[in-house]
């Protein structure tokens, strides 16, 4: 009876290996959600600035929601804006280095920013983070205003940053 395994060893030797796999799938279902909702890709500011401004043209009419100065920090809040009838489903944002010559572009479905309501934040580059609770702006206001251009932003090095909502 001395090769006998007691049935304790095996049930807690199958939790351990069913945690093991539940972390395992997390991370793979993580790392498909990053490579199909963020797109980093070299590109040349020829290129880049077309890209942008198609975007900018559904805006045509729109003032940024969030306006920055030449150091990144807020300078101005559009938030006098109606609300809108029209749905939201994502937060994009796109992002052009000139120095590296690449572009970033990030699709965030509205769901998964209700779930970090709290603490919402957006690097718009160079250390610079635009904090929504600071601005006392919540993710049911960027609802409440349907499509909207939330930031677009230059600096003088040629990068630029276009959040927008769709």
């Amino acid at each position: 009876m001395a090769g006998k395994i007691k049935t304790w060893v095996w049930v807690v030797g199958g939790i351990v290996a069913f945690g093991i796999l539940c972390v395992i799938g997390m991370a793979a279902v993580g790392l498909y959600f990053v490579r199909s909702h963020v797109n980093i890709r070299p590109a040349s500011t020829a290129v880049v600035t077309g890209e942008f401004q198609t975007i900018r043209a559904q805006f045509a009419n729109q003032k940024p929601l969030l306006e920055l100065d030449d150091h990144g920090n807020v300078s101005h809040a559009n938030t006098d804006r109606p609300a809108s009838s029209q749905h939201v489903e994502s937060l994009n944002i796109m992002a052009f280095d000139p120095d590296e010559e690449k572009v970033v572009r990030m699709d965030l479905p509205f769901w998964l920013l209700r779930l970090q309501m709290r603490g919402t934040r957006f690097d718009v580059g160079g250390g610079n983070n635009i904090d929504l609770a600071r601005l006392r702006l919540t993710v049911e206001d960027l609802e409440r205003y349907g499509p909207t251009l939330i930031l677009d932003h230059k600096k003088s090095d040629g990068s630029r940053v276009l959040i927008w909502s769709q």
